[in-house]
């Protein structure tokens, strides 16, 4: 195995350290760099809400969106994809509901 190597990332302005494979230096960046800019875009669309909610609400986002890809991979069918959606809209309502 590989030694892991610290890796500074930055979410929401905070500096997180990651200990990572030296291979997987720049997926790792790339995904950081994703993710901040997913939380950004929730924190300017909804800025009453926390830095935890961000994060919280925009981590269910993407594995909505993962979710959604492998069963659309594994079944062609909408019916996941139906009920992802109105999980998606329940999710927003409970929110603006605060």
């Amino acid at each position: 195995m590989a030694d892991l190597k610290p890796l500074k990332v930055r979410f929401l302005g905070k500096d997180y350290t990651l200990r990572v494979q030296e291979d997987d230096e720049l997926a790792t960046l790339e995904m950081a760099e994703y993710l901040d800019s997913r939380m950004r875009a929730f924190k300017q669309a909804h800025p009453e809400q926390s830095d935890l909610t961000a994060a919280v609400i925009t981590g269910l986002s993407i594995t909505e969106e993962v979710f959604v890809e492998r069963s659309s991979a594994l079944d062609p069918g909408e019916h996941v994809n139906a009920e992802l959606n109105k999980m998606e809209r329940k999710l927003s309502r409970a929110l603006l509901s605060k």
